[in-house]
């Protein structure tokens, strides 16, 4: 084979186009009673999770200033909600790009906190960034364990909650009180059966959740929260391998607020 062929083949760019399932590829694999069956059904010889060295390459590289259609309806509730004082826990917030799409539209306040809390090798690549963008990511704190996070005002979640075995109540009772507002971004909900099923990242396997939309919202509104708006995210879809029928045409976003 040509060398300018395999060189075209090996690139980051060729691998994201055939990764985002337009010529029949999809990084997602079988489909999984639960969460622990699809950890069961990864060979002995795969890594397993985001937490790898790779991952701290791939972020560390990842562009603060990508702004997708799904983050204009969470930025436009960020800035009606944000006040001085406030802390912001953002998990699964890789190296803060929610944290920095907003700040290419409005200031934060004054005595302003945003956390970010991921695995370590993504927060050892998001410190890197925080480095780098000097006087921008002043605001920002890191954490590995959404226990150490602390109290917030404000909880957001930008295409992790499927990635996380644990639902969104239990992860919430990890912290010392209920945030106000919720803003969930990129989660993968649907109007059929709770599914798992495993992410091909390249270099590990991921399990991964698609629940039931209506059970996901009841489960929060358990939680003393009221659905306040919610917005679809065309940008981001989901195919199983050889499951064609079980395709999620966009995921969805949802901004909650609970009563003080």
């Amino acid at each position: 084979m040509k060398q300018w062929m395999l060189k075209l083949l090996k690139s980051p760019a060729l691998s994201l186009i055939f990764r985002s399932g337009r010529f029949g590829y999809s990084p997602c694999m079988g489909v999984f009673p639960s969460w622990s069956a699809a950890v069961a059904a990864i060979p002995p010889n795969i890594r397993v999770g985001f937490d790898q060295e790779e991952s701290k390459t791939v972020f560390t590289n990842f562009p603060t200033t990508l702004v997708r259609p799904s983050d204009y309806p969470m930025l436009m509730h960020l800035r009606e909600i944000v006040k001085p004082g406030m802390r912001v826990v953002d998990l699964g917030g890789s190296i803060g790009v929610a944290y920095y799409n907003a700040i290419k539209y409005f200031p934060w306040p004054e005595k302003f906190e945003w956390i970010l809390c991921d695995v370590p090798a993504v927060i050892e690549a998001a410190r890197e960034v925080a480095l780098r963008e000097g006087a921008k990511s002043a605001s920002l704190g890191f954490v590995s364990d959404l226990a150490d996070a602390g109290a917030c005002d404000i909880f957001v979640s930008t295409g992790s909650l499927q990635l996380i075995e644990d639902s969104l109540p239990k992860l919430l009772s990890k912290l010392p009180q209920l945030p106000q507002k919720l803003l969930i971004n990129r989660v993968a909900v649907w109007e059929g059966e709770d599914i798992f099923t495993l992410s091909d990242m390249g270099y590990s396997l991921c399990p991964y959740k698609v629940a039931n939309r209506q059970r996901w919202v009841q489960s929060v509104e358990q939680l003393g929260y009221k659905l306040i708006d919610d917005w679809s995210c065309p940008e981001s879809t989901l195919y199983i391998r050889f499951h064609r029928s079980l395709r999620l045409h966009a995921y969805h976003g949802f901004y909650f607020s609970r009563a003080l």
